[in-house]
């Protein structure tokens, strides 16, 4: 049997019942309405009774700001948005890669993770900057912060199950450790040291 889906002010309130007969006793003579249980009034009988014997699960709860995914329908993935408003009655609008409007209900909405956060972040960061995540150019600067030395990117090669980053100064670096270690200081086309070179 599915589980009642039940608003975060709705569990708050059924959680500070000891007793579900007399919670079921309150909702049934009317106690509930007016009081400050009165989320859980709003519930039907078969609802409520579903919710103390059988379980719920709780609606994420939304504000302004927050990183959402939303699994739209004929879609395999799920997308990156961020909440722009919440209606009173529950839709959520959200703001779109382009920043264009959309709105989306709790049904198919959920809080990204730090991780998809964090990956979404450095996507639109490479994506300001015209190139997919860690697409390097003929030109690049990076700075390691454990060499503490500015290298100069000069093509990939393969290596075994990894991409391989060489650099003008004769030093190459596994993919992987470039990622970690490394970060873009200037991109090929932003070099000013290079005006006026072709």
């Amino acid at each position: 049997m599915e589980k009642v889906k039940l608003t975060q002010e709705q569990a708050k309130a059924i959680k500070r019942w000891v007793n579900k007969e007399q919670l079921i006793i309150a909702k049934a003579s009317g106690l509930l309405e007016h009081s400050i249980d009165e989320s859980i009034a709003e519930l039907t009988m078969e609802q409520l009774v579903k919710a103390l014997y059988i379980g719920y699960e709780v609606e994420p709860e939304f504000k302004k700001g927050d990183y959402v995914m939303v699994k739209w329908k004929n879609r395999e993935k799920e997308e990156f948005y961020r909440v722009v408003s919440i209606d009173p009655w529950g839709s959520i609008h959200i703001e779109t890669l382009d920043g264009s409007p959309n709105s989306s209900g709790h049904e198919n909405t959920r809080h990204a993770t730090p991780e998809e956060i964090a990956a979404e972040k450095e996507r639109r960061w490479w994506k300001k900057h015209g190139r997919d995540v860690w697409e390097l150019r003929k030109g690049d600067v990076l700075y390691d912060s454990i060499e503490e030395e500015a290298l100069v990117f000069e093509k990939y090669d393969q290596d075994l199950d990894d991409e391989v980053a060489h650099f003008t100064n004769g030093l190459w670096e596994p993919m992987r450790n470039v990622k970690r270690r490394l970060r873009v200081v200037s991109f090929a086309e932003q070099r000013l040291d290079r005006e006026g070179q072709q």
